[in-house]
């Protein structure tokens, strides 16, 4: 505020005496254009009052100054009093100091009444003080209005800050939280697929068990370097679920048949990774394991009017399907969280019983 301050006055000061400048020169160009002798008096009288006119208006600028943050009515009113008793003093002082020269210069000159002379230089003085006050006034509220100007643009500029902060920790917290849904999906796959090799070696079925080692070992490779976006391609997404589903057909067998289509103008379209393959372990255990008979698996990749709809269908039976044990109902849950997190209310998952068995079917926007 000092700093301002000193702006201020400086810029005061600079057009206060290129204004008592301009002032003494209206008062001297008329002689010396005519040509006619100036006295010595007044060469005198207006050196003087230019040298207690500079200094004394400060009294009107600190008067501004002082109440620059009163009511309009307020600030004008005191700044305008001020100048008009400043213009008052200069006024009886110009007088009778014009006066005290006249006879001290100019002795054979006929002097003048001093009251006389207050008047008349009153009408000259008094708007002179008050064209300084509006100088002052306005240089004054030209500050406040930058100040203002500053104030905002350094309010405008945290808030913008605080929004980045605000935006990078949301950023932050939800993608820690999309990696936590996502291994939480690991340690739910790796028990069933354990169970499965563990149940494949009690019955002998050495070399069902040795495939499913192995093809276990290229999905648990292929999810744990997964980018750290946890976005892939959706034609990388169809791959790991097929690594998957080599697990599953060497646990089932013929039981188990699976289609999977996607139009070639999707395949790079980004989606979360491993956000199929609950859909499907849901198909394949309470489809297939819900019948003996062979059941077919569909996965499809169409393009709708508000993004991408990939169906995951089984035809293992409606409402009629055999019971099976009930799960621990990780999978939907886990897809849904997923998608709200990462596209909000702009996707969805939809999954409800068929005529011929169980469709589940989600949509989310194609984001580049």
């Amino acid at each position: 505020m000092r700093s301002n301050h000193r702006t201020l006055a400086r810029q005061a000061a600079l057009l206060t005496i290129g204004l008592w400048v301009a002032t003494a020169g209206l008062f001297l160009l008329p002689p010396m254009l005519l040509g006619d002798p100036m006295p010595p008096s007044m060469l005198a009288g207006v050196g003087t009052t230019v040298a207690l006119g500079i200094p004394i208006s400060a009294i009107v600028f600190w008067g501004a100054l002082r109440f620059r943050d009163a009511p309009p009515w307020r600030r004008y009113g005191m700044t305008g009093a001020i100048a008009m008793a400043v213009a008052g003093v200069v006024t009886m002082f110009d007088a009778y100091k014009g006066a005290w020269l006249m006879r001290l210069l100019d002795p054979g000159m006929a002097p003048e009444r001093v009251m006389f002379r207050a008047l008349a230089n009153l009408a000259g003085w008094a708007p002179l003080f008050a064209l300084i006050a509006a100088i002052y006034l306005i240089l004054i509220h030209n500050e406040q209005l930058a100040a203002h100007a500053r104030e905002v643009a350094a309010a405008r500029e945290a808030a913008n800050r605080a929004a980045l902060a605000a935006a990078e920790a949301e950023r932050a917290a939800t993608s820690a939280r999309l990696e936590t849904l996502r291994y939480q999906l690991n340690p739910h796959f790796l028990f069933n697929t354990l169970n499965a090799i563990s149940s494949s070696v009690v019955t002998g079925r050495a070399d069902a068990a040795e495939a499913m080692l192995g093809k276990l070992s290229d999905f648990l490779r292929t999810t744990l370097t997964a980018p750290a976006s946890g976005m892939v391609a959706i034609e990388s997404e169809l791959q790991t679920l097929a690594d998957y589903l080599a697990i599953e057909s060497a646990r089932l067998g013929d039981r188990l048949n699976v289609e999977m289509h996607c139009p070639p103008d999707l395949r790079e379209v980004p989606v979360p990774a491993l956000l199929l393959q609950p859909l499907v372990e849901n198909a394949i255990k309470h489809g297939v394991g819900s019948t003996s008979r062979p059941v077919a698996v569909s996965v499809d990749v169409a393009r709708v009017a508000d993004g991408v709809r990939i169906c995951v269908t089984d035809d293992a039976g409606g409402a009629a399907r055999a019971p099976v044990a009930p799960g621990t109902g990780l999978g939907l849950a886990n897809v849904r969280e997923r998608l709200s997190a990462i596209y909000g209310p702009a996707a969805s998952l939809d999954a409800a019983p068929t005529d011929n068995g169980f469709r589940a079917c989600l949509r989310f926007p194609i984001e580049e």
